[in-house]
């Protein structure tokens, strides 16, 4: 029997997932279209938190919505709902910051090799609604 790790572990080389997300899928089951945003490494990966802004070009206001973040195994075959969160409408100016948020996750996320995390947002009605997520983390 091995005996459990009783140190902590960092990752080794850290990393970043970028996606942009412009369009809508309603889906809360893993169907539809899913936006890739971290794909963990060869050892495995941790997540720490997910940073997600309004990042339209002008002033406007965006829509109220629902971000899916899933998870799945090698390749994105069975994507399961990780967390949702809803972002509220805002209208983003030169002096006003507009919608967007971090996901924290508490201790962080340790992903198996090859692990998949995507996105997904319930609205997109237009260029007011891009967004841009990006994951921190790092690989084992």
């Amino acid at each position: 029997m091995t005996a459990p790790n009783t140190n902590p572990i960092f990752t080794l080389t850290p990393k970043i997932g970028i996606a942009t997300v412009a369009a809508a899928n309603t889906e809360s089951d893993g169907t539809g279209v899913l936006v890739t945003l971290f794909t963990a490494g060869a050892q495995g990966s941790r997540i720490e938190r997910i940073r997600y802004a309004n990042a339209q070009s002008s002033a406007a206001a965006s829509s109220a919505m629902v971000v899916r973040f899933f998870v799945s195994d090698t390749g994105g075959i069975n994507p399961t709902l990780l967390v949702e969160v809803a972002v509220p409408a805002a209208t983003r100016t030169v002096a006003v910051v507009g919608a967007g948020n971090v996901y924290t996750f508490t201790n962080g996320l340790s992903i198996p090799s090859g692990t998949i995390i995507s996105v997904i947002q319930s609205v997109y009605a237009g260029a007011q609604d891009l967004m841009h997520y990006v994951a921190e983390g790092g690989d084992y």
